[in-house]
């Protein structure tokens, strides 16, 4: 089972945030697969969560998911701000462990590969 540094990425593109790098946040796009069973996916997708939560100023207004086993699950979240979020996590024995991160700002966008140095397993 993997465990994702969520408080590392959060901390990296929150410097760039504050730095007026992308101006005001307002979507996010983040994939990312991970070993382990399906449990252990939704515990990665709390974690993407709770970034967008972080960036958006709390928590969103509707969520709507879908898939399930053997399968990624997607998620769109919605901020009564406008706010945007898509998050794609999936799980398995097969195929890389890691993805990619994208908010998009105001002004600019953040680009992320997430790697395999960024989660540790058990």
């Amino acid at each position: 089972m993997q465990h994702w540094n969520w408080e590392l990425l959060r901390t990296a593109v929150q410097r760039v945030i504050d730095q007026g790098g992308i101006g005001r946040p307002a979507a996010l796009r983040l994939t990312v697969h991970t070993r382990g069973s399906e449990s252990d996916a939704r515990r990665c997708l709390q974690g993407a969560e709770g970034l967008a939560s972080a960036w958006f100023g709390g928590r969103p207004d509707s969520t709507y998911s879908v898939g399930g086993p053997d399968m990624p699950t997607v998620t769109a979240l919605k901020w009564a701000t406008g706010q945007s979020a898509i998050l794609s996590v999936s799980a398995g024995t097969h195929g890389p462990v890691g993805g990619n991160m994208m908010l998009m700002g105001s002004r600019g966008t953040v680009y992320h590969e997430i790697g395999d140095s960024e989660s540790r397993s058990d």
